[in-house]
């Protein structure tokens, strides 16, 4: 016969697992919630391919640094994408979970879920993003 112990800590699993099973990889990230607007229009002169893992429906214009603009989109695999564009030949894209990180020329910007605390060095450019000056 199994201990009371053995009985507790059964329990805190499949709460756990139960839990879990209600959340989806996409949520946390508020930045792509709102409706679409213009300004989240794909931008000129990007190469077809470079949206290929995004759900391009969802890609929303987040922040800018500089001269170079801020993405966010649902991925089709992964939980979010990011991407980083200032001109249709210089350009970063790429998708992954929580904490994904990218450089770009003079900065680095990190992709993060909602209610994530802040990190030294980093400062917030939405709720969803934070930038490194490089």
């Amino acid at each position: 016969m199994a201990d009371k112990w053995t009985f507790v800590w059964l329990l805190a699993v499949s709460a756990t697992v139960f839990t879990l099973m209600g959340c989806s990889p996409a949520d946390g990230f508020s930045d792509l919630n709102r409706t679409a607007s213009a300004e989240d229009a794909i931008p000129s002169g990007l190469p077809d391919y470079a949206l290929d893992d995004f759900d391009i429906d969802s890609l929303r214009f987040v922040s800018a640094v500089d001269d170079t603009r801020l993405y966010l989109a649902r991925g089709r695999e992964y939980p979010v994408c990011l991407l980083v564009y200032r001109t249709a030949s210089d350009w970063l894209g790429g998708c992954g979970s929580n904490m994904t990180t990218m450089k770009s020329p003079g900065f680095e910007v990190m992709v993060v879920q909602d209610g994530m605390p802040k990190r030294a060095g980093w400062s917030k450019a939405s709720e969803n993003l934070r930038i490194k000056d490089q």
